[in-house]
């Protein structure tokens, strides 16, 4: 949106030479419009597709949250369906990326999301309202959609960081399940952003839309810009791989620890146990009939026992 402050189920109308707003769709004059809708609501679709004769079906495609990036030009309009990140720290959200669309018939600007676009940097947000052209408008937009996946490439960044402390000082880090979801999330924002340039690649072949003309020149800036998210992305998928391969190997070397330590004490408590078990079978023994036999039992196992404690605990295995 354009405002500074968005919120979902919000219908914003606002006139792109004049900047003028208007509280409905009905109130605006016959001039060039930027309609931006957040959160897809069945009337705003229906008013938006009578209005601006967009077929229905298409408007209705960017509520389904699994619609792919896409560019369709019909002979009345233009479809751009993009992917963008949703707000990861949502613990009871379904999906990692949403669909936005941007239809224009060249003239009028249509933007429909299904939630708000997070962002960074607030200020490309209020660049929107500056637009006098809907090309124009295109060019900010897909600004936001690039840099909305560096805002979130951030946040995994620091997750990272974060967890990658954690495991090494604690054998079951307390965000690791966090760190599971984060690293499915790290492919699904990959993905997005792969689809996503396909279809900015794919605008720059047809850079003629019906009667608005885009400048390559800023879509190949807009590509080298979605360049580097993609880059990015797949650097902290790594990084997020080369973290739990560090936690499987901590885990694996503090169980083989563990192990050593049982297996050692086992080992000590079998001179004892052995003895012992000598001692209770009903045949005849030396020292059966000694009153001191226990005490001497028990100092035979201690001299046998010690020495072999103080070795273990030399080589570190008690």
């Amino acid at each position: 949106m354009s405002s500074e402050k968005v919120e979902n189920g919000s219908f914003s109308v606002m006139a792109l030479e004049s900047g003028i707003k208007y509280a409905t769709l009905e109130d605006a004059p016959d001039v060039p419009l930027l309609i931006e809708i957040v959160g897809i609501r069945p009337d705003d679709i229906a008013k938006i597709s009578k209005h601006f004769e967009i077929d229905l079906e298409d408007l209705q495609d960017v509520q389904d949250l699994d619609e792919r990036p896409r560019l369709q030009i019909e002979d009345k309009f233009t479809m751009m369906v993009f992917r963008v990140p949703v707000d990861i720290i949502v613990a009871e959200r379904e999906y990692s990326t949403n669909p936005i669309g941007i239809f224009t018939n060249g003239r009028d600007i249509i933007v429909i999301q299904n939630d708000v676009v997070p962002l960074r940097k607030k200020r490309l947000r209020k660049k929107v309202q500056f637009g006098t052209t809907a090309s124009e408008v295109i060019y900010r937009w897909l600004e936001i959609i690039i840099h909305s996946f560096e805002h979130t490439l951030d946040l995994i960044e620091d997750t990272i960081n974060k967890t990658e402390e954690d495991i090494m000082s604690d054998i079951y880090p307390s965000q690791l399940e966090w760190f599971f979801q984060l690293s499915r999330d790290a492919v699904f924002m990959e993905t997005s952003l792969k689809a996503n340039m396909k279809v900015l690649r794919r605008l720059m072949r047809f850079n003629i839309i019906g009667r608005m003309i885009l400048d390559e020149d800023r879509l190949e800036e807009l590509e080298v810009d979605l360049q580097q998210q993609v880059e990015l992305s797949a650097i902290y998928r790594e990084l997020i791989e080369n973290a739990m391969t560090a936690y499987d190997s901590i885990v694996s070397h503090n169980l083989n620890r563990v192990i050593k330590t049982l297996t050692s004490i086992s080992l000590l408590v079998s001179v004892p146990t052995l003895i012992a078990s000598i001692y209770g079978m009903n045949v005849g023994l030396p020292l059966e009939n000694d009153p001191l036999a226990f005490f001497l039992i028990i100092l035979v196992s201690l001299f046998i026992t010690l020495p072999l404690l103080i070795i273990l605990r030399q080589k570190g295995l008690v």
